[in-house]
């Protein structure tokens, strides 16, 4: 037994003991419990199922035990609602037993079981950042707060990088002001390419901050990948990995999860899907088939990506390559527990695709994973976290409202832009002024208030959707607006089932569904949402550059595999340089090699189009441009000049260049000013410095 466990509070102990059978901690848990107890933020990175739950919640429980804390001592965010369904259970195995309540606050519990107010707050709040906003809007739950210590935030890795951890880092400074004091974060985390940075960015200036990452053992792995080039041979291979097994199918979009399903109708057993387009009862049934002895396949996005307790798979499956190593390790994460061994299998639609996975697999075994990057101008959120004061408050004075959104870490130092923001706002009817203070104006009441200002609580948007109900009102899940539109009648799969359209109501977006029966039909429509795929990553793209250079991967691939990689460094008809672009001539037109994933390469070509002479087609993939429809005598030569040419600009002339994209792909994106808008489109969607920073340090080589 280590000192730690001893040290433990003698009621944690037992629990520990009696209850779970541990007799001490794992490595993860006894540094997490050293490195809390004076109090520093933490960032605990470890793989799936490496115990990273017990390692932020016993140190947290063995305080409040130790100091009797009363009231909300530890607040826990989740990405997901799923998540704290599924992670409660966890959570009360080490409170409920000990005498801390434990409450689930969001919005699919019943207002009457996630409310307080005139009762006993619980001892331990698991909430989204949107059921979070609510909170702190009502006086009386906010009060509760007052008491708070510990604030966990689980897979921070999926918050960092977008807009919505924006919103988090602004509500753990919220939350310091409403304790008064400097709470206590601790942040769970899977593998990450630059944990120290993301810890600065989750902990702050003039924190004290410990990361904690224990290495996982190695363990055993097991890899195939196949190669099916039709709709068809894929469905096969499929169904032929997952017989008598438990699986994971992942692919790339719901639109896919539906599709396979129908391919799979019939030639697999105990079949179900699982994506955000469903509703909570259809998924948390495709998580339950997996929770037995017998075999079962859930087809799944990346929602069964992040850490839900799905029990022991025997396989995951991956559709077509990941997007990037941090979701191959996380998805390949979900088996191999218990002492087997981890095994994946992919199934790829073409030599390119096996190229990236073998591409994946090779930086993941070289510890590659992506950095995570919070985005730089986060002005859509500066404008949610302006509004939400004044919905409280009613008034509040303009000096006093500036001072506090630059109080919140992600807007320090940005009082010009605040400034700038507000006078707009004034201008165009969402705020007005009585004197020095400010409230929200006639237009924020027209436009926001209808949903009761429930926008303002998240920061993401919602495409139009219809909810998908059968006549006794039971919930299936949600069919984009423009699928709809071909009206009742229409046969569609949802859930891995046949429904078909019988009503729509327009004005409610309600479109009542049947069951269809019967097996598939050639008429039946593969419902599609809106929404891009993920890109490739840098990461992943530079992993298929090292490959090529060698001309051979390091991984033991079958003689089939090895032929198709060499294959690729053959056709491009010339050594691949380590860095660089490689320009090529081929009979569609001229290949630029581009190994810095989809965004950079969208910028490029985008660029290219407008240097070259007569217009010529650009299309950027992801790892090379082709430019089309070259007329001059030397197109190798211009193309070359071209990014040279492209290479002498600087982030502003780059970011002039580009077209600004459609403010409504962000959520409260066109109420922000032209330059506001323009800058963060520069910094954030193009990464005008990054691309610059990447033309000034390559070379460009001919073939």
């Amino acid at each position: 037994m280590s000192s730690v466990y001893a040290a433990l509070h003698p009621t944690l102990r037992n629990v520990l003991a009696h209850r779970l059978g541990w007799d001490d901690l794992r490595p993860v848990q006894e540094e997490a419990c050293r490195a809390a107890a004076d109090g520093a933020d933490l960032l605990v990175v470890a793989g799936t199922a490496g115990g990273k739950t017990e390692a932020a919640f016993i140190p947290v429980i063995d305080t409040v035990l130790k100091e009797g804390l009363p009231g909300v001592a530890c607040l826990c965010l989740f990405p997901l609602k799923a998540l704290i369904n599924d992670q409660a259970g966890r959570v009360e195995e080490f409170c409920t037993p000990a005498g801390l309540s434990v409450t689930r606050w969001h919005g699919d519990v019943g207002r009457g079981e996630r409310s307080w107010v005139g009762g006993d707050p619980p001892h331990v709040l698991l909430t989204t950042p949107e059921s979070l906003e609510v909170i702190l809007l009502d006086r009386g739950l906010r009060a509760a707060l007052k008491n708070l210590r510990f604030v966990i935030v689980d897979e921070l890795h999926a918050f960092v990088g977008d807009l919505r951890g924006v919103q988090v880092r602004c509500l753990l400074d919220r939350l310091d002001e409403v304790a008064g004091r400097p709470l206590q974060r601790i942040g769970l985390s899977a593998t990450v390419g630059n944990p120290e940075e993301v810890l600065d960015w989750f902990s702050g200036p003039d924190r004290r901050r410990r990361l904690v990452a224990v290495p996982a053992p190695p363990g055993k792995k097991q890899f195939s990948f196949v190669v099916a080039r039709s709709r068809e041979e894929r469905a096969g291979a499929v169904a032929r990995l997952v017989a008598g097994q438990r699986a994971l199918v992942f692919v790339g979009s719901r639109s896919q999860a539906e599709g396979l399903a129908g391919d799979l109708t019939g030639a697999v057993g105990d079949l179900s899907v699982h994506h955000s387009s469903l509703s909570p009862a259809v998924r948390r049934a495709a998580e339950e088939s997996l929770a037995g002895s017998g075999s079962a396949c859930v087809i799944c996005t990346s929602t069964l990506e992040l850490g839900i307790d799905i029990g022991g798979l025997d396989l995951v499956v991956q559709v077509g390559p990941p997007p990037s190593v941090s979701s191959f390790l996380q998805r390949l994460g979900r088996t191999g527990r218990r002492g087997s061994p981890a095994r994946m299998a992919f199934v790829l639609g073409d030599d390119l695709a096996l190229l990236i996975a073998v591409a994946t697999v090779e930086a993941a075994v070289s510890h590659e994973v992506e950095p995570l990057t919070p985005p730089r101008a986060p002005y859509t959120v500066l404008v949610q976290q302006l509004f939400l004061p004044l919905l409280a408050r009613g008034r509040v004075p303009s000096h006093s409202l500036v001072a506090g959104l630059c109080r919140l870490a992600p807007f320090a130092g940005m009082e010009v832009e605040v400034t700038a923001l507000i006078e707009d706002l004034l201008t165009s009817g969402y705020l007005t002024a009585d004197r020095a203070l400010l409230m929200l104006g006639p237009e924020a009441e027209r436009t926001l208030s209808r949903s009761h200002w429930a926008d303002l609580l998240s920061v993401f948007t919602s495409a139009a959707a219809y909810r998908a109900l059968t006549p006794e009102g039971e919930a299936v899940g949600e069919l984009d607006a423009r699928f709809v539109a071909g009206g009742a009648g229409t046969v569609c799969t949802l859930g891995g089932r046949r429904w078909r359209i019988i009503a729509l109501d327009q004005d409610y977006r309600i479109a009542t569904v049947v069951p269809a029966g019967g097996g598939p039909a050639t008429s039946d429509r593969r419902p599609f949402w809106s929404g891009t795929g993920a890109p490739l990553s840098p990461v992943v793209a530079a992993s298929v550059r090292r490959l090529l250079v060698r001309g051979c991967s390091i991984l033991p691939l079958g003689r089939t595999e090895q032929a198709v990689v060499g294959g690729f460094a053959l056709e491009i008809g010339g050594a691949v340089p380590p860095d660089g672009f490689l320009v090529l001539e081929r009979s569609e037109g001229i290949v630029v090699l581009s190994f810095h994933g989809s965004r950079f390469n969208r910028v490029l070509a985008y660029l290219l189009s407008d240097t070259l002479p007569g217009g010529p087609k650009v299309r950027a993939a992801d790892l090379w441009l082709l430019v089309e429809e070259m007329t001059g005598p030397d197109p190798t030569g211009e193309v070359t000049a071209a990014l040279a040419a492209v290479r002498g600009l600087g982030a502003d002339d780059v970011a002039a260049a580009l077209p600004l994209p459609d403010p409504e792909e962000w959520k409260f994106g066109s109420l922000l000013p032209q330059e506001l808008f323009a800058g963060m489109a520069a910094a954030d969607r193009n990464d005008c410095p990054g691309f610059v920073l990447i033309m000034k340090r390559e070379d460009i080589f001919m073939v």
